[in-house]
């Protein structure tokens, strides 16, 4: 698709609000959200959402950061990286938007764990209608995207996770991812068969294990940190994580307190990395007399948080698991490599000074990519058979003539 032919998609209704005044009591948040499209790519897939609920504030574009207090109907943040293909990715994308910012906009929460329970509603019905629209339409087919939303309604910051885009918290100098990347190199990570380093030379490193609109259901994982004054929360797509490392984003976050302009320097490292992405990063500074002051003893890390189940809310069946959804960003370049022919060819790193009693966690890596590569398989092969069914009932078919008879045998030479 040319960029005359490009499809515009409309931007999330936006209002004005104005700055809002230092709060005496409560949280003050202030915000500001950017992305960019990289060096790279023709389109940008990327995008974000901005939203205070209590001033009917929703947004995707921003010039300068807001500022506002902590209302009883809560705000969200949230980055959504698209995929599939043309601008099928950039769709789905603003699908995600859309949906979360307008289930979430609907609700008054009595408390945190209905809060919650709402956010995780609201990313599995964007889910549900990105997998329809996908489903339905044939130029979507395939479209997919990561969410990475961030939620408050009191002092205690909500996170909701599908795929691998991240978020981090960023307190006394000191940078703490707390989302868990949905990919397939993290779990390698996890399963001690390669370092963070290595991991971003891995050839498969964009295999990602969920994604809205690419299967039926998703398992949101929620994670919960409690702020402190002076907190900053840093949302991105891996356009920025990807080629920025972890000491570069600190680096310019503790050199910058103007949220805007360490936005636009974040941004521009990544565009100094040649930019192979599109990149987003949405920048949350909490203040307020109600949040307490960090102390050193103050852990910033990975908490996961289970709100329980509310009134009519799907239930799945225990057997169901995370990682049986895998949902391969290249599944097709990793199928069609030559060199990918025996166990042994799959491009695993290995540390030499590893001990023998490391082959588990490797028989464990190849598993899990195996089962990555089959998923994908079935999931292009299941799409391709439902459009040739779809094509083949559009055009009927033409009648076969009737074969031929065969030519008599030549006859038999007379012999004297």
């Amino acid at each position: 698709m040319s960029q005359d032919e490009e499809q515009k998609v409309p931007s999330v209704e936006q209002a004005q609000v104005p700055a809002a005044p230092r709060a005496e009591s409560g949280v003050l948040l202030s915000v500001f959200g950017r992305t960019d499209v990289g060096l790279i790519r023709e389109h940008n897939e990327d995008n974000f959402l901005v939203a205070n609920f209590d001033d009917d504030m929703r947004t995707n574009e921003m010039e300068a950061p807001t500022t506002f207090e902590l209302g009883r109907k809560g705000a969200v943040f949230l980055v959504c990286d698209g995929m599939g293909g043309a601008a099928a990715g950039e769709v789905a994308s603003l699908m995600a938007v859309d949906s979360i910012s307008s289930a979430m906009a609907s609700k008054a929460p009595a408390s945190r764990d209905e809060f919650a329970r709402g956010l995780r509603r609201a990313v599995e019905d964007a889910n549900d209608k990105i997998y329809a629209q996908s489903r339905d339409n044939q130029s979507e087919r395939g479209m997919g995207t990561t969410c990475t939303v961030a939620a408050l309604l009191d002092s205690t910051l909500v996170v909701g996770q599908i795929g691998d885009s991240r978020c981090y918290v960023i307190r006394r100098g000191r940078l703490a991812q707390v989302t868990k990347d949905q990919s397939l190199a993290w779990q390698l990570i996890e399963a001690g068969a390669m370092t963070p380093e290595e991991a971003k030379q891995f050839e498969h490193a964009n295999i990602i294990l969920q994604a809205l609109g690419v299967q039926e259901r998703v398992d949101v994982v929620l994670s919960q940190v409690p702020l402190r004054r002076g907190d900053v929360v840093l949302i991105s797509s891996d356009g920025l994580h990807g080629p920025v490392g972890d000491d570069e984003i600190i680096d310019i976050l503790r050199a910058e307190p103007d949220i805007k302009r360490a936005a636009d320097l974040l941004i521009a490292r990544a565009l100094d990395h040649e930019g192979p992405d599109n990149v987003t990063v949405v920048l949350i500074k909490a203040e307020g007399l109600s949040l307490l002051e960090p102390t050193e003893a103050d852990l910033v890390e990975f908490v996961p948080y289970d709100p329980g189940k509310g009134p009519g809310e799907r239930i799945d069946p225990p057997e169901k698991a995370t990682q049986e959804v895998t949902v391969p960003r290249e599944f097709i370049s990793m199928t069609n490599d030559a060199s990918l022919k025996t166990l042994q060819d799959l491009p695993v790193p290995r540390n030499s000074g590893k001990d023998s009693g490391n082959l588990a966690v490797l028989t464990f890596a190849i598993m899990v990519l195996l089962v990555a590569v089959g998923a994908g398989l079935f999931l292009h092969f299941d799409r391709a058979r439902a459009l040739e069914e779809e094509q083949n009932l559009a055009v009927p078919s033409a009648p076969v003539p009737p074969s031929a008879e065969p030519p008599p045998p030549p006859a038999a030479p007379n012999t004297p």
